[in-house]
């Protein structure tokens, strides 16, 4: 046997321990990859999903009120909005907010630009298709709860009209007082 013969086997041994001993090191640490669909990545707060509409606590529903400053400054011409007034109810509200996201460049101009701040970035990582059609209908998560909402916010609005009416009045009342006391008469009517 030759020397470079004996040096190769204990090379390739040499390396076969270090490479078995970095296999062992590894294989007792954390995974850094997910067993995916069975578990779910932690998404950062910076991650960009696809636009969604944001559904509010208070409410249950968005706040789209059809104002289409999101259609005007969309450079994609991605977003397509229909609304209008619902009777009963002091804001316009949405009935069709349609985006295209096969044009859609995910720049964030529409969510920047929303005075009711509506919109947000979804979690959304997983989307797939199987045609050509990526239009999405955002509000179709909000019709079942719709005429329920409309229903509610009738109520909040006549409350309000209510309570503003009685202030309105005690202060006409109070103004009334105010006089009659200063012109030295009755409020009643008569004199003091």
């Amino acid at each position: 046997m030759s020397v470079s013969y004996v040096g190769a086997i204990t090379g390739g041994f040499r390396s076969l321990l270090t490479g078995m001993g970095i296999t062992l090191r590894e294989s007792v640490r954390k995974p850094v990859t997910l067993t995916y669909p069975h578990q779910k990545p932690e998404l950062s707060d910076a991650y960009r999903g696809t636009v969604d509409l944001v559904r509010f606590d208070e409410t249950g529903s968005h706040d789209c009120i059809a104002c289409m400053q999101c259609v005007k400054i969309c450079p994609s011409a991605c977003i397509t909005i229909e609304g209008g007034r619902v009777e009963g109810i002091k804001k316009m509200r949405a009935s069709v907010f349609e985006m295209d996201f096969a044009l859609c460049s995910l720049c964030g101009l529409c969510i920047d630009t929303c005075p009711t701040e509506t919109l947000q970035y979804s979690k959304i990582y997983d989307d797939v298709g199987y045609q050509r059609n990526w239009k999405y209908d955002l509000l179709d998560p909000f019709r079942e709860g719709e005429p329920g909402f409309v229903e509610r916010q009738r109520g909040i609005e006549k409350k309000e009209a209510e309570a503003k009416a009685a202030k309105k009045a005690a202060a006409a009342a109070a103004k009334a007082a105010k006089e009659a006391a200063e012109g030295g008469t009755d409020p009643a009517g008569g004199d003091a």
